[in-house]
């Protein structure tokens, strides 16, 4: 499979994208709120996708919980990551989220959800509630049970956003932040540090932040970060995502094919170009054909459906317990 990654306009394939999937450069499809309207059109959604790619491909979402769940209706609402270390055995309740989250989105065959976020802290805008804690020792902890629940389902685990976002204010969706920090490593990047240590990430997504005390690029198209830091020093061996390249803390590198090649010569092994149908044509005229063999590890390792994971017993036990905790937590909020 090739390193790019695509979306969709809609909750159907049209000509143009069936067509698109089959370019030798496409190697996963992410999907978003506007392609789902229920679950059996999710499901057929899916299969229209294998078919119309002719060889393996990725299919993935952003299904972490909390503020960032794309498919909801029919869906189990997974609790936001800063909600557990609240709740009565949250750990458990942790690493039930995460095998509810993966083992849902695996019967309508799909491969990743883009999880779990490592960064630390609630004050950037865009991460917020997403963190599992503001102290290295509650996100390694509620992290690792939310990841083993994702593996006891069959599904890999992404960390995000390496080094660490979650010390800048500004939202790197919308403009380009800058952490001025010197101390990164013993920060926020320990988290990242101990968790490629334990072997329980299977991919790693960069950060649209620049750290000027250690490189003028953002993390995600930095050789720097990527290749010194992640893959020597800390000797990840896992798949390395650009985050979306087409947000604006990506605009730095330039155009969309720029943005690509520079991901790639950075050492990012996939792409995720989103939400500009144009900006992937670009990109995918502009970019050598290339293979990620090893981005196959990143398939789901099992094969269910709706229909056989609703009738576990399992999967009614803790999605039971798991909307009962969120509803108490709510009801502490409120």
């Amino acid at each position: 499979m090739g390193p790019l990654w695509l979306d969709l306009e809609g909750c159907e394939l049209d000509a143009e994208e069936r067509e698109l999937l089959q370019h030798p450069s496409v190697g996963g499809l992410i999907l978003f709120a506007r392609n789902y309207h229920d679950s059996r059109q999710l499901a057929a959604l899916t299969e229209s996708v294998r078919k119309a790619a002719k060889r393996p491909i990725l299919i993935g979402v952003d299904q972490e919980g909390g503020r960032v769940q794309r498919f909801r209706e029919q869906f189990t609402i997974i609790p936001p990551a800063q909600s557990y270390v609240q709740m009565e055995d949250g750990l458990t309740l942790a690493k039930e989220a995460g095998w509810l989250m993966a083992a849902e989105l695996m019967a309508h065959d799909i491969d990743l959800s883009f999880a779990p976020v490592l960064d630390r802290g609630f004050d950037c805008k865009a991460i917020g509630s997403r963190a599992f804690g503001d102290d290295n020792d509650t996100v390694i902890q509620f992290s690792t049970a939310f990841m083993a629940g994702m593996k006891d389902a069959g599904m890999a685990t992404t960390g995000k956003h390496f080094p660490g976002h979650g010390a800048v204010l500004a939202d790197s969706h919308f403009e380009s932040p800058k952490d001025e920090r010197d101390n990164l490593f013993e920060q926020d990047m320990a988290i990242f540090t101990a968790q490629i240590q334990a072997g329980v990430l299977d991919a790693m997504m960069p950060a649209h932040v620049i750290y000027p005390h250690y490189d003028d690029l953002p993390a995600s198209g930095s050789p720097y970060w990527l290749k010194k830091v992640l893959r020597e020093q800390l000797g990840f061996k896992g798949i390395v995502f650009s985050d979306d390249l087409s947000m604006e803390g990506a605009t730095v590198m330039g155009g969309p094919a720029e943005r690509c090649q520079q991901a790639l010569a950075a050492g990012c092994d996939m792409l995720l170009l989103c939400n500009n149908r144009q900006s992937s044509i670009e990109a995918l005229d502009n970019l050598p054909i290339i293979d990620v063999p090893k981005a196959a590890s990143l398939a789901k390792k099992h094969q269910f459906s709706v229909r056989d994971l609703q009738s576990a017993e399992k999967w009614r036990d803790v999605k039971k317990r798991v909307e009962q905790r969120h509803a108490e937590w709510q009801e502490k909020q409120s």
